[in-house]
């Protein structure tokens, strides 16, 4: 993608160009401004969601959240706090229910808190609230410039620069902006990823679908069951629809699954669906409708000299698991440090590179997963005596629903999947070589009998570690698996996560004394996370740091309760919160090897 000749044209500076402002591009916008990098976001539209595409976010993006301030502002958004997380099954509103997964919250349990593996639980933030809160956020920092109704029309890299050529759709001229870098977050058509030639040419089309966002305030009067947030809606034909509660008072949005090539639906059959959906007659009106093709696609690089692609512009998936955005807003979290550290000099030739390896080992992970979850949607098939209204009929319906409950409780718990990611084998993690690193930790011993207090991987027992192994086993024992499983991955390494500390991975989350996560401990610098002290280790990478003008913090806490996830004396750990290397020792040499290493020199 060229630009035209920029004579006579006003022209910006800055140091990241962001296209695309979606939550991934804002999500990038506030993570830059947060570390006082100089970034402008252009895009297209005047920012106003009329079809959200995401209604949940992940305990991931909620750690995140946290770290920019704005968890209280998305628990007070608009959707009703006490509106019931349930996923239920059932042949209609007014019909039968076949089964449902029941979440006092949507992290499962008032006992997540405290005993769970974060600080924060997944919420319900549909994207028409979620979005306004990272725009805000993001105009707080003064480094940050978001310019909606702004089209990119080409770009092209000058030298240490990338230019990109754009109009301004209100005042109706045209800009330069010159940035050292520029990320794409132009979503799943992204145009700068077909100008890289980075497209997937793989048949990537899973199924066409339409969304209808409609009002219907009765819609009570005929609820003749729980409350549940989304309806999973099973036919004579098998799994034809699902609908969520976008407002969590009169707006639903329905998604109508598998309905030919066209992917588009008249008037008539949307409100037949609707209807069907129902299951009785109530008023209700159709706000809007958007067919799309649901696809399953990684772009064959993630950057291209000073071009990367993040969010959807990378990868895009079936949004079965509520993976897309998620997965987008780690892409940005990890690029933008990385993209700090090349701005100010501290960043090696190699920890740009590794964005790519990194998060395109991620993303070809998490785009599996989303396509499995499709495929267990879709699994109860053809059931021709669904709705008889006979002893035969309820049989088929206890069947079905026992079979597609136990299946589905995969896409429910998969910590595994949105906490649990690992960056094995990144060219800027260094693996310890102590003998006393145990990344396989042994067995540990009960408190009382019978009771063990630390399962065989070193994760203590609590209630969400127990909950979830728990229905791990009823997934296995009683849910069906689709075909092709040999590209899958273990359903364990999905539903239970590992909670101890492993290089690549996330540092574990543990309450301290005064009431803060060690989550809390990680800021915009590395942080040297000191557990036993090993003052001749601590000052050799000190001082290596200090040498190259990486940005360390030490922090020492001792607490007792630190040594059942984290295994070793000391522990690197990344601006991003993840490990970069831990171990016990270090030699002065050593240091820094390790300090080079980990900042890609």
């Amino acid at each position: 993608m060229k630009c035209i000749a920029r004579r006579n044209m006003k022209e910006l500076e800055t140091d990241v160009l962001i296209v695309g402002g979606g939550p991934v591009g804002l999500a990038l916008s506030l993570e830059l401004g947060w570390r006082g990098v100089r970034c402008v976001l252009v895009e297209q539209t005047d920012g106003v969601i009329e079809q959200p595409k995401m209604d949940g976010v992940n305990i991931r993006t909620m750690e995140f959240c946290r770290r920019w301030g704005i968890v209280d502002a998305m628990k007070h958004c608009d959707f009703p706090k006490d509106y019931p997380q349930d996923m239920v099954y059932l042949t209609s509103v007014a019909g039968y229910e076949l089964g449902r997964e029941a979440f006092a919250t949507p992290s499962g349990g008032a006992e997540e808190l405290q005993s769970g593996h974060s600080p924060e639980s997944r919420i319900r933030c549909p994207q028409t609230m979620f979005d306004p809160i990272l725009q805000a956020k993001a105009r707080t920092f003064g480094t940050v410039s978001l310019k909606y109704e702004h089209r990119m029309l080409g770009f092209e890299e000058v030298g240490s620069a990338v230019v990109a050529r754009v109009q301004d759709l209100r005042a109706r001229q045209d800009v330069a902006i010159r940035a050292r870098y520029l990320v794409a977050c132009d979503g799943g058509g992204s145009g700068v990823r077909k100008a890289l030639g980075a497209e997937d040419d793989a048949g990537n089309v899973l199924t066409y679908s339409t969304n209808v966002m409609f009002r219907c305030p009765d819609i009570y009067k005929i609820y003749n069951k729980p409350l549940a947030y989304r309806h999973f809606f099973i036919g004579e034909e098998g799994t034809w629809a699902s609908m969520v509660a976008i407002s969590g008072r009169d707006v639903w949005r329905l998604s109508i699954t598998d309905i030919g090539q066209s992917g588009k639906l008249t008037s008539e059959q949307v409100r037949a669906a609707i209807r069907r959906a129902l299951g009785a007659e109530v008023p209700f009106e159709v706000i809007s409708v958007m067919p799309w093709a649901r696809r399953e696609m990684v772009a064959r690089r993630f950057r291209q000299g000073r071009v990367f692609l993040a969010g959807d512009a990378a990868h895009v998936m079936s949004p079965t698991g509520g993976f897309g955005m998620n997965t987008g807003i780690a892409d940005a979290v990890d690029l933008a440090w990385k993209l700090e550290g090349a701005l100010r000099g501290w960043g090696g030739e190699g920890l740009l590179q590794s964005y790519e390896s990194e998060r395109r080992q991620i993303a070809l992970r998490t785009v599996r997963e989303a396509t499995g979850n499709l495929m267990r949607t879709l699994s109860p098939g053809s059931q021709p005596r669904l709705l008889d209204a006979t002893r035969e009929g309820a049989i088929v319906r206890y069947e079905v629903g026992r079979r597609f409950a136990a299946t589905m409780l995969r896409e429910w718990y998969k910590l595994g999947v949105d906490l649990g990611y690992r960056y094995a084998g990144s060219p800027i993690c260094a693996q310890a070589e102590s003998k006393t690193d145990r990344s396989k930790p042994e067995p540990r011993p009960g408190i009382a009998a019978g009771l063990a207090t630390h399962f065989a991987d070193g994760s203590p027992v609590t209630p969400t570690a127990l909950r979830e192994r728990q229905r791990l086993g009823v997934h296995l024992a009683q849910g069906v698996v689709p075909e092709p499983q040999d590209t899958e991955l273990a359903a364990s390494e999905v539903m239970v996560f590992p909670y101890y500390a492993q290089v690549g991975a996330r540092a574990p989350h543990v309450w301290l004394s005064d009431g803060r996560s060690t989550l809390d401990l990680f800021g915009r610098a590395f942080t040297l996370f000191v557990i036993e002290s090993r003052p001749r280790t601590v000052e050799a990478l000190a001082a290596a740091a200090r040498a190259v003008g990486l940005p360390l913090d030490v922090v020492e806490c001792h607490e007792p309760q630190l040594r059942g996830p984290y295994l070793t004396s000391l522990v690197l750990v990344r601006p991003d919160q993840h490990i970069a290397w831990m171990g016990e020792e270090l030699g002065a040499g050593d240091a820094e090897s390790l300090i080079d290493k980990v900042r890609g020199a």
